[in-house]
Formats: structure tokens, sequence, C-alpha cells
């Protein structure tokens, strides 16, 4: 970069733009600041982001790199949209730009790996959202009975929620924060802060009715196939 600085650019691609989200997104950790750069890039203390597609781009160095990132992302194909699991998170009170995705793990748990991850702010009170699409309907059961026997053997149950998905359960850990999980169909769905149980719950509700509506969705639209 002349004179005006230096950097080394990183280009990592991945199978599908989910994976390459993934790797993106995991970097965000600390003080960072959005760019306007599709599909999504930030800029930490010295080095900026990119999600663009299937790849991941890393710029480490000083200067213009706001420039540069903008330079090689414009020869870089544009995914349609984040992963559309996503879409099953409420809108209301999601910190933007908050989403993740793990393979390797959610809520600091292995057992909630493969999980789609946003944050939730509600008056104050932060709050944390995965879904892990399972492989099938018996995959989730196993990861949802998981979770819940750590709550088993670390705290308490609390009450179940009435009418909430196809299973669920509801606990509280002095280290584990409260939790408010369930599963539907092959999605394990889970809540977790350490304030407010009441907020876990309504955030729960509102994915379950979301999700069940993309599921009659689809439904409707196979039989105006057939």
């Amino acid at each position: 970069m002349g004179a005006q600085g230096f950097a080394v650019v990183e280009i990592y691609r991945f199978p599908d733009f989910v994976k390459a989200f993934g790797a993106y997104s995991t970097q965000k950790e600390g003080p960072i600041q959005f760019l306007p750069i599709e599909n999504e890039a930030f800029r930490a203390r010295h080095t900026i982001h990119l999600w663009r597609g299937p790849f991941y781009v890393r710029v480490v160095g000083s200067g213009p790199l706001e420039q540069l990132v903008g330079f090689v992302a414009q020869r870089m194909p544009v995914a349609a949209s984040r992963p559309a699991v996503f879409n099953f998170f409420p809108t209301d009170n999601r910190v933007p730009n908050s989403e993740r995705y793990s393979a390797d793990k959610g809520f600091g748990q292995e057992i909630l790996g493969n999980s789609f991850q946003a944050r939730f702010n509600i008056a104050g009170d932060v709050m944390d959202g995965l879904i892990v699409p399972a492989a099938n309907k018996a995959a989730a059961t196993k990861i949802l009975d998981g979770y819940r026997n750590l709550y088993v053997a670390n705290g308490k149950l609390l009450d179940p929620i009435p009418n909430l998905g196809e299973d669920n359960f509801t606990g509280e850990d002095r280290y584990l924060g409260r939790t408010v999980a369930f599963r539907i169909d092959r999605f394990v769905i889970a809540f977790n802060g350490y304030k407010e149980r009441q907020k876990l719950v309504d955030l729960a509700i509102a994915t379950d009715a979301r999700i069940l509506n993309s599921i009659r969705r689809q439904l409707v639209s196979a039989d105006e196939g057939q």
C-alpha cells in the first residue's frame, strides 16, 4: 500500500456461504465497528473482517484498509442473504448484526454446536438465542435431553411452558444462567440469560410461532404444487 501503510490480505474460500459466514461471525469479539460492505464486514483494532458469499476475508495492517477491502469485495459473488435459519428468530429487539454461526459450541456447550445464534436486548436485558437444525427428530431429542441434563446436574428445572414446541424445559443455574429450551420437529431452540425469565419465555413463544408459520407455508406450497 505504499507510503500510506501496509496490509496482509487473507482470503479463505469455503464449500458454501454458511461455513464462510461461520468463520467470519465467530470473530465478532470486543469493540468492533460494522462497515457498509456486502454481505457484512466490520473493523476491529488492527483488522477488517469481511463475509462475502463463500468467502471470508481478513485484512491486517494500517492505512486505508476499507478501500482495499472494498476493492477485494467487488470481485467476489454476494450471497443472497444470511443463512435462512435466522429468519426463525424474532426481529423485534434483535441486536443488529449479532447473528453468528458456530460449528463447535453454543452457550459454551459442545452439545449445542452447529448452532445459529443471535443476541437480543429487551429493555436493557441482554439475552442470547440459538437454533440447532438437527439431522432428524431423534437427533434433536437427544440434543435437547443433553442440554436439559446440564441443568439437572448443576442447577434446577423450573415449570415447563404449556404448548411450547413438542417438548420443552426451563431451568436456572448460578453459572449457566436461566434458560428456556424446546424442540419442534428437527429444530432445537434455546434462549439464555441471567435476568427476567419471562422475557426468555416471550422470545421462545415468538420463535415457536415463526417456525410453525414457516412449516405451514411449506405445506401449503407443497399442496399447491401437486
